[in-house]
């Protein structure tokens, strides 16, 4: 670095956001696309709480919290519930987002944890087993076989029969 050279650690995007009902914010589209950021991606990122002052042209950091966080559909992020009580934030309050950096979901999981996660990511999802009837077949997830041993002797077994 030369005389001449200031270098400053900056974050790669900062952005205002609404909290909606569900308490998420929207790293806005034209971020995403800049940085190639998808669904099931992961950002790290502040949220601050800000105070917001027209007439004197200022903006006060009331409080901030650092966080690593999922991105959903459209870009949404949940803001974690222990954070939205510290900070009392609310349905359409205005926060202030750092992005600080992202992960890429392919660069951190194997093929099978990416099968896992999406068959999981499918929530709503679910099919009742019946007694005796066998659970779905499952390509990459490993089962266990249970085998009972029948005793041979005549005393009668103790606990609770199922």
């Amino acid at each position: 670095m030369s005389d001449s050279e200031t270098r400053v650690v900056e974050p790669l995007a900062k952005f205002h956001a609404r909290l909606d009902k569900e308490g998420r914010v929207a790293i806005p589209k034209t971020i995403r696309e800049a940085l190639n950021i998808n669904k099931n991606d992961y950002v790290e990122v502040i949220v601050r709480k800000i105070e917001i002052d027209p007439e004197t042209a200022t903006i006060k950091v009331l409080k901030q919290g650092y966080l690593i966080t999922r991105v959903g559909t459209r870009g949404l992020i949940f803001l974690p519930a222990d954070l939205k009580k510290e900070f009392e934030l609310h349905e359409k309050d205005i926060v202030e987002v750092l992005l600080l950096g992202y992960h890429k979901f392919d660069e951190l999981v194997s093929e099978k944890g990416k099968q896992l996660l999406s068959k999981v990511q499918t929530s709503g999802k679910w099919v009742e087993v019946k007694p005796g009837e066998l659970i779905p077949e499952d390509k990459i997830m490993k089962h266990f076989t249970y085998i009972f041993q029948h005793r041979m002797s005549s005393q009668k077994p103790t606990g609770v029969a199922l």
